[in-house]
């Protein structure tokens, strides 16, 4: 029995696991970040400053998005993991 490995493959599945989970992190940890600089902005924008008020509105909102490409990937790793999802009906 002779056992032949596609090195060119692997390495391909390998770069790709590292990129996409680098990237998921980065999103989240951006997310993080903007959702720590709208909480900051929050004084401001309860006394009625503008500048504040949209410096908040704007942070939420990407951070928010970023967050949604969190769970996005999530959704689709569990949708090619899950067998049931692949049936035809």
């Amino acid at each position: 029995m002779n056992i032949t490995i596609n090195w060119d493959s692997l390495l391909q599945v390998f770069l790709a696991a590292v990129g996409f989970s680098t990237a998921i992190v980065g999103a989240f940890a951006i997310g993080v970040r903007l959702l720590t600089n709208a909480q900051h902005a929050v004084p401001g924008a309860r006394k009625g400053k503008s500048k504040d008020i949209q410096r908040e509105v704007v942070y939420r909102v990407l951070s928010y998005g970023a967050f949604s490409i969190c769970v996005s990937a999530l959704l689709y790793g569990i949708y090619l993991i899950v067998p049931y999802f692949h049936l035809d009906k």
